[in-house]
């Protein structure tokens, strides 16, 4: 009896082992469609909900500093705003779909600021609701001239020195944002453009996906793009032209936060990981059959972000007297964007094969 009761125990365990698809370095298989069903529903959609939320909190706050202009509200604004800039920027490892096509992206993101530009605009006598704000160049839009006015051109702005003509404008920069928030995260839910079903049936009648390799490589590109638009874009032009009224986020000095950000989304597209949960993702199915890839992306995005958390001033002091962590950390990112350029995307063509 006990010698059956230990075959039946270690059967049970093979079975076990066998289900779960598991290789000696114990990396789990997992196939081309999990990923791309898992990318959907376990890291846009959540993180697209929770950018709406945030953007809908930025809206209340900034309708509270307008009613009682103090320097708590517009404290609390300014940790909205960074609170819903740090979802948005997340967002951004996975560039793809209505976000581009329907400029999501430049109607709320568009640096650097025109000050000249902004600073006409706020003398004149237009109107500044939500739906004045849609016929306006896009940099009068979004993130950045919301927080010229929270911050003031200088970074020093107080509750006084906010005046009615800008409570006007950050009202319907705030209601702007939301509206873009929202109908982003509509654009991708079932009840809305259902753009998820353009993802998930990828290779089975997608109007976009022909096939599976074509979505697979679409979130190792996203992944690639947003490398590059930091390494070479967000980082290298002010670097380069010793200017920082070309950097990203000038007026609250978030800018290395934002980049840090932009990264970490990145690797939370890779690892198919959010909010603690996790799933079937690009990294499983690169272990599979290359582990050493695999191991070799992650180290490259770890060290991108430690290059990046080791500029210890803003990035508009950065750019004149921390020049060698800058480089460092483009050097980084430049690195992690030609891994994903080359290998992951090699790997991709090579193994999706439908």
């Amino acid at each position: 009896m006990k010698l059956k009761s230990s075959l039946l125990i270690i059967a049970a365990a093979s079975v076990s082992m066998f289900a779960c698809k598991k290789k000696d370095d114990n990396t789990v298989t997992v196939t081309s469609q999990q990923v791309v069903t898992d990318f959907v529903n376990k890291l846009v959609l959540p993180q697209y909900a929770e950018l709406q939320s945030r953007a809908t909190t930025l809206n209340n706050a900034v309708l509270v500093l307008n009613a009682t202009t103090n320097n708590a509200n517009l404290a609390a604004a300014r940790n909205a705003w960074r609170d819903v800039r740090s979802s948005w920027e997340q967002c951004e490892g996975f560039l793809i779909g209505p976000v581009e096509d329907d400029n999501y992206d430049p109607n709320m993101d568009t640096w650097p600021m025109d000050y000249q530009q902004l600073d006409s605009f706020t003398a004149s006598s237009a109107s500044f609701s939500a739906a004045t704000l849609q016929s306006v160049s896009q940099s009068l839009r979004g993130f950045h001239p919301l927080e010229s006015i929270l911050w003031g051109t200088t970074g020093a702005a107080t509750a006084d020195s906010i005046t009615a003509k800008q409570k006007e404008y950050m009202v319907g920069l705030a209601q702007d944002i939301l509206n873009t928030c929202t109908a982003l995260n509509n654009s991708w839910r079932a009840s809305g453009k259902n753009f998820q079903n353009v993802m998930l049936t990828a290779g089975a009648g997608s109007s976009r996906f022909a096939t599976r390799r074509e979505a697979m490589l679409a979130i190792v590109a996203g992944i690639s793009d947003i490398c590059g638009e930091v390494g070479g874009g967000k980082l290298l032009e002010p670097f380069e032209q010793y200017d920082s009224t070309k950097t990203e986020s000038p007026f609250s000095h978030n800018s290395i936060t934002d980049f840090i950000n932009n990264i970490k989304g990145a690797q939370n597209v890779y690892l198919c990981t959010y909010n603690m949960q996790t799933g079937a993702s690009m990294s499983d199915f690169i272990a599979t059959r290359n582990i050493a890839l695999d191991t070799k992306i992650k180290n490259q995005f770890n060290a991108a972000i430690t290059a990046l958390n080791n500029i210890s001033t803003t990035f508009e002091s950065a750019i004149y007297t921390q020049r060698t962590q800058l480089q460092n950390a483009m050097n980084a990112i430049n690195e992690l964007q030609a891994t994903m350029d080359e290998d992951a995307k090699k790997y991709v063509q090579t193994y999706v094969a439908d």
